[in-house]
């Protein structure tokens, strides 16, 4: 499958499922319309097909692989708690890093990939984005941002090598995607397990009923 193409389906995808109210108790959670998530999706999805870079030469950055997702993160650091702002910006500039160090190690010894990178990359990311807070805005501000920031380091680090210096290429969007929608998978079925255990708790048991 061509680069880029993962990240296009998903962003498809999650716009039919924001369109049909799949996500509405999460987005209820961080406090956002439909419609607004309707257009940032819309947005990153143009901006994929078209693939609008800007060029600050010798660097060429993607609009929807590095300004897009750095915009929405911005938006997503106004909604959080503003006791631990701060913190949760180190903590994604640490995962960045970590991220970072993950690829440079899967390019040296590839031999360590026992599955795609685009899968095991945005999972280790999303599982400690889960780590990080309880909260849906929180993990995703912390994935918006650790993702871009990891692609931008890993993109710095090999310029001389490759002697192309490209941010948020059709790779990285594939990377962070399949992160977003593993966050959001995740959150979907952690909802639906709540919401089944707390029927199961509220309905009566078959003694009370016989009283």
């Amino acid at each position: 499958m061509n680069e880029g193409t993962i990240a296009i389906l998903i962003q498809w995808s999650l716009l039919c499922l924001v369109w049909m109210g799949s996500f509405d108790s999460q987005l209820r959670e961080m406090g956002m319309e439909r419609r607004r998530v309707l257009a940032v999706l819309c947005l990153f999805l143009i901006s994929s097909f078209v693939s609008w870079k800007l060029f600050f030469a010798p660097i060429q950055v993607s609009l929807s692989g590095t300004l897009l997702p750095l915009f929405a993160s911005v938006i997503l650091y106004a909604r959080l708690p503003k006791a631990g702002r701060r913190l949760y910006v180190l903590w994604a500039m640490g995962i960045a890093v970590m991220l970072f160090w993950l690829r440079w190690l899967f390019f040296t010894d590839p031999i360590l990939l026992i599955w795609d990178e685009r899968v095991i990359v945005p999972g280790i990311g999303v599982v400690v984005a889960l780590a990080t807070s309880r909260q849906m805005a929180v993990r995703l501000f912390v994935l918006m941002l650790a993702l871009p920031m990891a692609d931008a380091l890993y993109t710095l680090h090999f310029w001389q090598d490759s002697g192309v210096c490209s941010l948020g290429a059709d790779y990285a969007q594939d990377l962070l995607w399949s992160g977003i929608s593993l966050l959001g998978l995740v959150s979907m079925l952690w909802t639906a397990i709540r919401r089944l255990f707390g029927r199961r708790e509220a309905e009566p048991s078959h003694s009370d009923t016989g009283r």
